[in-house]
């Protein structure tokens, strides 16, 4: 049996350079002066690609949980410990993506060059030297162990599988488990590479009360696999980087998605032989989508989704409160209702709970979250509307920018028809459409090609009504006024003036009035549905409304 000395021994060839101990970086890294219930957490992306929405939905929980007791921190740490799999200038996505989702983080990591916070590095890479000395420490003390195997190990996996066993480093197989210090010693001289492994305590057959705050209390397996915690660069595996970075930024609540769920044994056992408090676990439910080819539920993909990158919606141009409403919708089942009771209430005035969370996968809906932001968009006053449009044609769609700037106040007009606040018309989903929606009242070429219903009315019948309507039309009348001439001169051409006489008779009119004040609005905008015609003849003025008039006659 070895003793400590032996251990102690081990981890100085280990880790020769490594001089301080975790209780050196306990001093460094004291607890936070918080209010009371105040929450500590985190959200840690890695730097591999871009921001999936589903870190967006994690660090949205984070951000609720934090924010419920003022005083809480939400901060961001950047997992850059795989540099075989980062891409460069990834990481300084992080902070602008979130923010833009109206999520940014209190403290943390903010770019390559920045970060913000008394409890950094932020960027893993950067705290190799901090892991290690948590390394040593465990194997001073006969917690882990130097591992000089191939990473890959496949003559056990492929025994554990023909004896239907779990694949791992364990029992038999974990051949570097009781190496001494002097073959530790001959493999680190000779320049072998190893990784560091935790000494695992399982049996595979005791088990232990383990609490999740969405899952409530379940029985899980004492670890008994001994994972790699230190690879052979030095660097931390996330086990290893969850039980220090964890502990010593003080984070209380780690929340992360459910697929970490089985790595708990593993994390509650270093956190155990390290001697520290547990933190508070909530897995969350991992966002799923409807696969279009089978027609079932899957993970959200990278390779299947273009939304799967969260920077689609702000190109697409989804205002930032449908999207939070959306995911506030997947997390939190009560939303709904409360949005149902509270129409107009900001955000902030949801009260995010755990107990309501989803016990099953949340189902991403590309249709219902279309709808949200529809609604989002029309309670929007028309300088809102330009504001946000003008901000995301910055960003996303430059050609529009000039436009915009030089006839922003007709823009603001335009943008702000029909915004009646008891029945709101729905016609854009996102902020990139707010331009083609309304491309008929800044473009002089719209009417090129015109919608008349040729099929139910006949050609002569529609130039006359436009010849007609010209004719009497006075941009100085009321909309009472305008809408009684309409009337006058539909009834003189033939068309009906009264609907239910038009439905009972339709063989005696050239059409209704409806089909009258169609054709009109079909000649100024190009379109069968508009916001209202009157406001649009306003603002397009009298010189254009009767050009527009006139082309669309030559143009029958």
């Amino acid at each position: 049996m070895r003793d400590n000395e032996e251990f102690k021994k081990i981890a100085d060839l280990c880790f020769p350079n490594i001089t301080k101990t975790p209780e050196d970086y306990y001093k460094m890294f004291p607890a936070r002066n918080l209010p009371e219930g105040a929450e500590v957490t985190r959200v840690a992306p890695s730097p591999t690609g871009y921001m999936h929405i589903g870190t967006v939905y994690q660090a949205l929980i984070n951000s609720f949980v934090a924010h419920k007791v003022n005083g809480g921190v939400f901060y961001l740490r950047n997992e850059d410990t795989d540099s075989k799999r980062e891409v460069v200038g990834a990481a300084d996505i992080f902070v602008p993506a979130l923010t833009g989702f109206g999520v940014a983080p209190d403290e943390g990591f903010i770019s390559e060059t920045q970060e913000k916070g008394e409890y950094g590095p932020y960027r893993q890479s950067r705290r190799k030297e901090i892991y290690q000395a948590f390394a040593k420490d465990l194997i001073a003390r006969g917690l882990a162990y130097p591992c000089f195997c191939d990473g890959e190990n496949n003559d056990s996996k492929e025994e554990q599988m023909r004896l239907g066993l779990p694949i791992g480093y364990y029992g038999k197989w974990a051949k570097c488990r009781d190496l001494g210090y002097e073959e530790v010693k001959a493999n680190i001289e000779s320049g072998k590479k190893f990784t560091i492994r935790i000494r695992a305590n399982g049996d595979g057959i005791k088990k232990f009360k383990f609490k999740d705050l969405r899952m409530g209390e379940v029985l899980l397996p004492v670890n008994n696999n001994d994972y790699i915690l230190i690879k052979s660069d030095g660097l931390a595996l996330y086990h290893m980087a969850h039980l220090v970075d964890d502990s010593l930024m003080h984070t209380t609540t780690v929340i992360r998605d459910e697929s970490w769920f089985p790595s708990a044994p593993l994390h509650v056992q270093l956190f155990e032989y390290m001697g520290l408090p547990l933190p508070k676990y909530l897995h969350t439910a991992t966002i799923n989508t409807i696969d279009k080819e089978t027609g079932n539920a899957r993970k959200v993909s990278k390779r299947k989704d273009d939304w799967a990158d969260s920077r689609w919606f702000l190109l697409t141009g989804y205002p930032k409160e449908a999207i939070l409403e959306y995911l506030i919708n997947l997390i939190n089942s009560n939303f709904e209702p409360w949005r149902e009771k509270n129409p107009d209430a900001p955000i902030s005035e949801f009260e995010f709970t755990v107990k309501n969370m989803s016990k099953s996968g949340a189902l991403f809906d590309l249709a219902k979250l279309d709808n949200i932001s529809k609604n989002i968009i029309s309670k929007m006053s028309g300088a809102e509307v330009y504001e946000r449009t003008i901000a995301w044609a910055e960003s996303y769609a430059p050609q529009y920018v000039q436009l915009l700037k030089e006839r922003k106040d007709f823009a603001i007009s335009v943008f702000g028809m029909d915004k009646n606040e008891k029945r709101p018309r729905k016609d854009i989903t996102t902020l990139s459409e707010v331009l083609p929606f309304y491309d008929y009242m800044f473009n002089a070429d719209f009417n090129k090609k015109l919608e008349f219903d040729v099929e139910k009315l006949k050609k002569a019948d529609i130039k006359e009504a436009l010849v007609e309507y010209a004719k009497v039309f006075n941009i100085a009348d009321s909309k009472d006024e305008w809408f009684a001439r309409m009337k006058e001169v539909a009834g003189k051409i033939g068309f009906a003036t009264d609907m239910k006489l038009y439905k009972a008779e339709p063989e005696n009119f050239k059409g209704s009035l409806a089909d009258f004040s169609g054709i009109v609005r079909v000649a100024l905008t190009g379109r069968t549905q508009t916001p209202d015609l009157y406001a649009i003849i306003n603002l397009l003025g009298e010189k254009e409304v009767i050009s527009r008039l006139n082309t669309a006659v030559k143009n029958l």
